[in-house]
């Protein structure tokens, strides 16, 4: 599986259920930014999240990533 597809499907309703928005960027490598919005954009914990979400992409897919994090957030909470 692809690791977009796989970010949608596994990642992003975990984060949506918690009031959070994770937007991956497209792109191939090893590298890639993580956009974060809602709740997400707020917390302290982003950092360590991303990197529990590139273990779990290295256990369950077999690939090693390294992920980014730009943080938007919505206009409301600026």
């Amino acid at each position: 599986m692809e690791l977009k597809t796989w970010f949608e499907r596994e990642i992003v309703p975990c984060v949506r259920a918690d009031g959070g928005w994770l937007e991956l960027s497209d792109g191939a490598g090893d590298a890639r930014e993580v956009t974060a919005r809602g709740e997400c954009a707020h917390c302290a914990a982003l950092g360590r999240c991303l990197k529990w979400i590139g273990e779990r992409a290295e256990r369950e897919l077999g690939v090693r990533v390294r992920f980014t994090e730009k943080r938007e957030p919505f206009l409301w909470r600026k």
